[in-house]
This record gives C-alpha cells, structure tokens and sequence, in this order.
C-alpha cells in the first residue's frame, strides 16, 4: 500500500476490472458504496449523519471536477 489511500483504491478496483471479462459496473459501484456504508457506520453514532452528508458532497464536487478529465468506460477513472 501506498501513501495514497485513494490511488489503492483506484489501483484494487482496476485490477478486479481487469481480471473479470464480464465487468458489471453496477455491481462495483454497488459493492464500493457498501463499503462507504460500512465505513460510516463504524464511526461514532453522533457522527454518521456528517460523515454521509460530507461524502456526498465529497462525491458530487469530485464528480464534477473529474468528469471532464476522465475518459468514459471503466478503465478511464484514476
């Protein structure tokens, strides 16, 4: 593991793409939110509602800031 807690990530993720021909999107997409949840959930009770709304608009500004960066289809994100 790196420094780079997001670059892992990314890394973990390309590389399960990469090893499975029938690449269902939903499905990681899915699997990556459950782990969000789980995340969330393991913080202190008072807390989770922040940390949600602070992922989600984590997630909508770096939405918006990468998407005209990225090439579309899985293996563009980074």
């Amino acid at each position: 593991m790196s420094d780079c807690l997001h670059c892992d990530i990314n890394e973990l993720v390309r590389k399960h793409v990469e090893a499975n021909e029938a690449v269902d999107l939903q499905k990681i997409t899915s699997m990556i939110v459950e782990s969000l949840a789980d995340f969330i959930l393991s913080a202190p009770e008072a807390d989770q509602a922040n940390l949600m709304a602070d992922a989600l608009a984590h997630f909508g500004t770096s939405f918006l800031d990468k998407g005209s960066d990225v090439e579309p289809g899985p293996h563009g994100a980074h």
